[in-house]
């Protein structure tokens, strides 16, 4: 009788790791815009359900153990277009931990304004990927992303497979009959999530990719050990960011990502670098925050 008790323990425990999830997410909820009171009742277990959809669900088939991807999603309700349909901004971040250090690293930083959908109170949310639906497709999308950003930073071009899911979905919604509004291609520079996809799954954007995965597996997750080699290694990362910005001499939506989400990051790493005049090399790659790495300049004086 004992040996099957710890039988049954063991299987309990095997189960439950092989079906942990892999995402751990923050969901807020703002409603200062919102006006009507029955828009703002209908919503009262919004929060709660779309944090149970994200961080209940199985999103990938790797064992991410207990370490989970950390991300974030703060919704801003800017309005209402009818019953029960809401119009919404969003803020999506996400992060994972720098090795052997007591901090953890920005991944990605998003605000998407472009968010229409449908909620009816105390409707039951079901992951279905062959559908298209604005509510839920908007939220697999960005975890799909989250994911493919966090697997390139320990495997070069390791989040393709999720770039791909992510790319399926803006092709389902340009197939669906619902509005596509922030789901089509958008002038050069401007956000949408199909450009933002299809610039990271495009050949020439591969470098990019690569620099990823230097910045971080070989850069910033070494600076426990020694600091000189792995600030090197992020400069060759930003130096190969930096010649392909200049290369497609054109509006970048994953170039200009990475800089919004790294720059305070990049700026603080190289405070002990040997070489001080290294911030006009980073005013180079990263010009649009050029005023914050004068400021680090200044506090190498």
């Amino acid at each position: 009788m004992k040996y099957c008790f710890i039988i049954i323990v063991f299987f309990l425990l095997l189960f439950s790791h092989l079906t942990a999830q892999e995402i751990e997410c923050e969901v807020k909820l703002n409603l200062e815009s919102l006006t009507s009171s029955g828009g703002r009742d209908n919503l009262s277990d919004f929060t709660q359900q779309i944090k149970q959809y994200i961080n209940s669900y199985r999103w990938t088939t790797e064992d991410y153990g207990d370490e989970k991807i950390k991300c974030t999603m703060d919704i801003s309700i800017q309005g209402t277009k009818g019953e029960h349909q809401y119009v919404a901004q969003v803020f999506i971040g996400s992060q994972r931990p720098i090795y052997k250090a007591e901090r953890n690293s920005a991944i990605v930083r998003l605000m998407d304004d472009k968010w229409e959908f449908e909620y009816i109170r105390n409707q039951t949310l079901t992951h279905i990927d062959s559908r298209f639906s604005p509510l839920l497709s908007f939220i697999d999308f960005y975890m799909y992303l989250i994911l493919g950003y966090d697997a390139d930073t320990y495997t070069s071009n390791g989040g393709t497979p999720y770039f791909q899911k992510a790319y399926d979905i803006v092709n389902s919604a340009r197939g669906s009959a619902t509005d596509t509004k922030g789901w089509d291609l958008a002038p050069q520079g401007t956000y949408s999530r199909a450009q933002l996809i299809d610039e990271l799954l495009n050949p020439k954007f591969q470098d990019f990719r690569k620099a990823v995965h230097i910045y971080y597996y070989r850069g910033i997750d070494s600076l426990f050990t020694k600091k000189t080699r792995p600030l090197k290694r992020m400069l060759q990362a930003l130096d190969k960011i930096g010649k392909l910005r200049q290369k497609i001499n054109q509006p970048s939506l994953v170039i200009r990502t990475f800089f919004d989400t790294k720059y305070l990051e990049i700026a603080e790493s190289f405070q002990k670098y040997t070489d001080p005049a290294i911030y006009n090399r980073l005013s180079e790659f990263d010009p649009e925050h050029k005023k914050t790495y004068d400021e680090y300049f200044e506090k190498r004086k």
